[in-house]
Formats: structure tokens, C-alpha cells, sequence
């Protein structure tokens, strides 16, 4: 199974602890992970390819999976 690593921050660039992110595919949805005291969450996913990465629910990008990505929340 492969994992992605996507690091989640604020505008002012500090880290976003405790956020819900999930991986969208074109076949479904990863199960959700959420992030550590520096922002990192690994999600882990069967799929690979073109990813949408949502952070607590919104879209905050795509990227090209497994890979890391990061993304900005206000």
C-alpha cells in the first residue's frame, strides 16, 4: 500500500495539529488521517495518480500520489 505525506499550515505558517485530511481519487475516498504537532499527516492509499487533498472537509489542492503535498488553511 502505498502513503503520501501532506503537511498542513496556516497562513502565518504555523502548523495545523489535530486536522482531518483525506485523500479523494477517482475511484473513492481514503480513510482519514489527521496531523501531528508539525502538521504532517500520512494517508495511506491503493490508489495512485492524480489526488485531491481535503483538509477537514474542503478542497485544498491536487497533487500526483504518492508523493508529499502540502496545503494552507486559513
Amino acid at each position: 500500500m502505498a502513503a503520501s505525506t501532506v503537511i498542513v499550515s496556516y497562513r502565518d505558517g504555523s502548523p495545523a495539529r489535530g486536522v482531518r485530511v483525506v485523500l479523494g481519487f477517482c475511484g473513492g475516498q481514503t480513510r482519514p488521517a489527521y496531523t501531528d504537532h508539525y502538521g504532517r499527516a500520512v494517508v495511506e492509499h491503493a490508489s495512485t495518480g492524480r489526488a485531491t487533498i481535503y483538509v477537514s472537509g474542503r478542497d485544498r489542492g491536487s497533487f500526483h500520489a504518492p508523493a508529499t503535498a502540502a496545503a494552507v488553511i486559513t
